[in-house]
């Protein structure tokens, strides 16, 4: 059985590499975001496919709090245009590059 399928977390997600230097996801450090939402912004000032949403995450102490995540399921509407990065005040956004090294 396919692997996508049957996984009861929806953990396994198929993506496909088409070059060194893809964009393969967004890591959020919670540690450094304030929680600011800036982020959240629905009209695109920010991401303008607005693939970040507020939900429970892990602190270092393993206990669940307030988070920032990225949509990582709709990895294929990011535009790569790393405005996430730049424009999070915190610098808490950072994208997670494909190295075939």
């Amino acid at each position: 059985m396919n692997c996508v399928q049957v996984c009861p977390r929806n953990a396994v997600e198929v993506t496909s590499i088409e070059f060194e230097d893809q964009i393969i996801s967004i890591k959020v450090d919670h540690e450094k975001c304030s929680m600011c939402e800036e982020c959240l912004d629905d009209k695109g000032n920010f991401c303008p496919k607005n693939l970040f949403y507020k939900d429970k995450v892990k602190s270092k102490e393993n206990e669940d709090i307030e988070g920032i995540r990225f949509k990582f399921k709709e990895i294929a509407k990011c535009q790569g245009c790393l405005r996430c990065e730049a424009l999070c005040p915190e610098k808490a956004i950072k994208p997670v590059i494909f190295d075939a090294m």
